[in-house]
């Protein structure tokens, strides 16, 4: 099996976009004025506008929309605001996030884990998703909208040539009939063919909804189907490859990335998503009269008032994980514990449906904040290999699980000054009954030398089942049933923002008891070649600590401004009172000094040059047999970190479009450093050119 280029896929994604690009812009010439910039000419150049001709009807066509998502707990939409960021957006496609805190495998689309520990969720049962959550977005991320025009946005992006390259094109359409009914779809397609061999990624995103809004009752609908292929190489076959190149019987100052060997051949991932919301809402409101009088007249205003919502939501997916292996070394997994032939893959089906009723903040005088309570029963089916003594008895064995879970939810989002809401919830009944969850956060904004300050403040408590995958997991290079205890965490942090110096300080604190993480019990091998490399061999668990261990985070923000002149900065301080069981790297750092200004009146431009830098340490390793990180053996660790990764662009926004150009890793093999090992075995790709675009058309 191999990854392959699905061209159909993007050709009909292009031609589905296209089409409806080429309709709006046809349908939109007749409101363009003669000269073909609506009605603007160009600052420079001579006016060459002919007479108007009367018989051409002009008109304003509205760019107005807004956005929403849908609150599975309440039941309500929650508004957002639409993605128009011009500022970084060279940073948008990259896998290390906007701010390069994200440590991956080198390729695009390669999974990740934030070296930053308050930047990481918490996982679900099916912890398979958390390597991509770049990419998986469950059905209450997804964005409807309400357009007063059908509008198409496309975003395409590409990276290095045909061969090694990478690409990523997504685009969505949103239209509305009328004031009450809306429709759209999402298409999202990223192929990372791989600098370095057996590295390729291919991830397909499709959605589809819909929406009904009415006077009293509104319905909200959406279908997603996700398809993610990852090629696993296991690492380089020798670090110095990278970092010493010259040491190598060869004697080469560099090798070409195509010319470097790695550890697995023909190993895969496969992931795949079908999910469903539908949200239903029914408005409780009343009517209320007043009479006025002027003179002998007298006047009847009627007012309508919305007191509250109640709301029915309901939620259904599979989720699909198996690891495709055709070859693996002896000694690369310490264990075989199914035959070469065995299906190795894991699923998750689970429906989830919610009851909600929620009093409408400034429905009266009494109603100072919006308060919610909810409950919700959830049933998960999962299933794995499993034996029945012997290895030849192979089947796939099936688990249930029901949870029943209320909670409520007190929220105040209008006001210039304070807004704060809080949450809880726990399960009644079910396999993790007395998991709980508190929450609760506050932001206070107030006026500095006539600029916005704002401070922050949150708070989080929870007891909480280990996620089942993490639990219990059958394959045949990783199997363990473990029973552990609920997991304790309290975690709570303030923030101070003032805009008018350019200054965000962050900080955060954590203890967690009863800790579930995975490790790697394995020793070493010996490569049997000319070699002879000694290289880790995989035997991954899970296992939990049975203390308490406390984080502690400090996150400066300090932005400077001399002229078009910008240097951004962000700094993170992390302290782990444990770091065999979580290590961190002390400091991390994102630095970004740029030249922002308007050329020409019309084109915003910024030009410049960033970089990522963090402290050495043990980072997690990656084991592809499970897809997920872990500790490394405490027989074969490698240090990663003290590399600055380094890349200029081009950053541009004119009319409404964005695009840019960068030099991905300009610093590859220079300054004296090569250790350029975001994680233990995987190095960064090489120096890559990659360019940029996001389009936006209205009808």
């Amino acid at each position: 099996m191999s990854i392959k280029i699905q061209f159909k896929t993007v050709i009909v994604m292009a031609a589905m976009l296209a089409g409806f690009a080429t309709h709006i812009s046809a349908q939109s010439t007749l409101s363009q004025n003669q000269d073909g910039f609506n009605g603007e000419t160009m600052d420079g150049f001579m006016n060459m506008d002919p007479d108007k001709d009367s018989t051409v009807v002009e008109r304003t066509v509205s760019k107005e929309y807004h956005q929403w998502t849908i609150n599975t707990n309440t039941g309500l939409p929650d508004s957002i605001d639409p993605d128009t960021l011009h500022h970084s957006f060279h940073n948008v496609h990259l896998t290390e996030g906007m701010l390069g805190t994200y440590s991956h495998l080198g390729n695009m689309g390669s999974p990740r884990l934030s070296r930053l520990w308050f930047e990481r969720e918490d996982p679900e049962d099916f912890i398979f998703d958390a390597p991509y959550d770049f990419w998986v977005k469950s059905p209450d991320q997804f964005r409807f909208t309400d357009t007063k025009s059908p509008h198409v946005s496309i975003d395409y992006y590409k990276g290095g040539n045909k061969r090694t390259g990478e690409e990523h094109i997504k685009g969505y359409f949103a239209a509305n009939f009328n004031k009450r009914v809306g429709i759209g779809f999402d298409l999202d397609y990223q192929l990372g063919r791989g600098r370095y061999e057996n590295q390729a990624t291919s991830m397909f995103d499709a959605r589809l909804y819909t929406y009904y809004r009415g006077d009293l009752y509104h319905i909200y609908a959406t279908v997603n189907r996700d398809n993610m292929k990852i090629t696993e190489n296991g690492g380089v076959h020798d670090p110095i490859y990278i970092t010493n190149p010259e040491e190598k019987e060869e004697g080469k100052k560099s090798y070409a990335p195509e010319d470097i060997p790695f550890r697995l051949y023909n190993n895969w991932n496969n992931i795949k998503h079908s999910q469903a919301l539908v949200n239903q809402e029914l408005t409780i409101k009343t009517t209320t009269y007043r009479t006025d009088s002027i003179g002998d007249t007298v006047y009847t205003f009627a007012r309508d008032i919305e007191y509250g919502k109640l709301a029915h939501t309901f939620e259904i997916g599979e989720l699909r994980r198996r690891y495709i292996f055709y070859s693996v070394p002896d000694g690369f997994y310490a264990h075989t514990y199914l035959n070469n032939d065995s299906v190795d893959k894991m699923k998750n089906f689970y429906v989830k449906n919610t009851l909600s009723l929620s009093l409408l903040e400034g429905s009266t005088k009494w109603a100072l904040a919006g308060l919610s309570g909810f409950a919700r029963y959830e049933y998960n089916s999962f299933t794995m290999p499993d034996t029945l003594g012997s290895r030849n008895d192979e089947y796939m064995r099936r688990y249930n699980e029901g949870n029943f879970i209320v909670g409520a939810s007190l929220a105040k989002a209008q006001g210039e000054n304070l807004t704060f809401g809080a949450e809880f919830e726990t399960v009644l009944l079910g396999e993790n009954l007395g998991d709980f969850s508190i929450d609760g956060e506050m932001e206070l904004s107030y006026p500095v030398m006539g600029h916005d300050a704002s401070i922050g403040a949150y708070a989080h408590i929870s007891a909480s089942e280990t996620p089942f995958f993490m639990a219990l997991q059958h394959s045949t290079f990783a199997w363990w049933d473990k029973e552990f205890d609920k997991t304790f965490r309290t975690r709570f942090g303030g923030s101070l923002e003032i805009e008018k110096t350019g200054t965000r300080l962050q900080l955060d604190v954590e203890n967690i008891a009863n800790y579930v993480y995975l490790k790697n019990e394995g020793g070493t091998y010996v490569t049997q070649d000319q070699y002879a490399i000694t290289q880790p061999t995989y035997s991954i668990t899970a296992a939990q600590h049975s203390g308490s261990i406390q984080i502690l985070s400090a996150t400066l923000q300090q932005n400077f401004q001399a002229g078009p002149l910008h240097w951004d900065n962000h700094l993170t301080y992390q302290l782990s009172g444990n770091k065999d069981i979580i290590p961190l790297p002390t400091l991390n750092l994102f630095t970004d000094l740029y030249f922002k200004f308007i050329y020409y009146k019309r084109l915003h431009m910024e030009v410049g040059a960033n970089a990522l830098f963090f402290t050495r340490y043990n980072a997690p390793g990656y084991c592809p047999a499970v897809g997920m990180y872990h500790l490394q053996s405490d027989s074969y660790k490698q240090e990663v970190g003290g590399y600055p990764l380094m890349t200029a662009y081009v950053n541009c926004f004119l009319r409404g479009v964005r695009f840019y150009i960068m030099y991905y890793h300009a610093n590859n093999g220079q300054m004296g450093n090569r250790d350029s090992f975001i994680v233990p075995g995987y190095p960064a790709n090489p120096s890559m050119v990659k360019f940029g675009l996001s389009w936006t058309f209205y009808d």
